[in-house]
């Protein structure tokens, strides 16, 4: 079943979770970043790499900023939301489309907030996390949406999609997404 974004303009498809996007998502991120898996890299650093200590630092800032999702997008506050990104880190949409960098991924949202219905509720849930090397986490999950009714007396209106999210620890110690592919 697909659902699709309500909001007029908007052609980014969602679709629920299913194991053959992960996959192929999985797959196509690993490609985008231009490191091999810790499985396939084969190298002394990829088989050492304290996997547990990776996920401790990574998990309080990603834990954060899928909190602040919702709330950003209630506020309409871009800036929130995009501050998890780093500055040259990519939002690919459903359709393919590509953002490029921290501001734009802002702007983005900007842009969507003027076609938004008001939201009633909405979170993204984390399905799963894996360490890919000492400084990339690999996350997953689902997002969605309830906004209010299309027209007066009707059902709420709800959306939502999968979502494959690449972390990269920066040199200031913080994780930034790298990489976000929705589905």
């Amino acid at each position: 079943m697909r659902l699709r974004n309500s909001l007029p303009n908007d052609n980014m498809i969602l679709t629920p979770w299913h194991p053959r996007n992960l996959v192929f998502g999985f797959i196509w991120f690993a490609t985008l970043t231009g490191r091999p898996l810790a499985a396939q890299a084969g190298s002394a650093d990829a088989r050492t790499v304290d996997t547990a200590a990776v996920l401790a630092s990574a998990r309080p800032e990603i834990e954060a900023a899928n909190a602040a999702w919702f709330p950003g997008l209630k506020r309409h506050d871009a800036e929130a939301i995009a501050a998890a990104y780093a500055d040259s880190g990519l939002f690919v949409s459903a359709d393919g489309t590509v953002i490029r960098g921290r501001a734009a991924v802002a702007s983005m949202y900007v842009a969507r907030f003027q076609r938004m219905r008001e939201l009633r509720a909405g979170a993204v849930v984390q399905e799963g996390l894996t360490v890919a090397g000492p400084a990339l986490v690999y996350e997953w999950g689902h997002g969605w949406l309830e906004m209010e009714p299309g027209q007066a007396g009707g059902p709420p209106v709800r959306t939502g999609g999968s979502y494959l999210t690449v972390w990269q620890r920066a040199g200031d110690g913080h994780w930034r997404i790298v990489r976000n592919l929705t589905f």
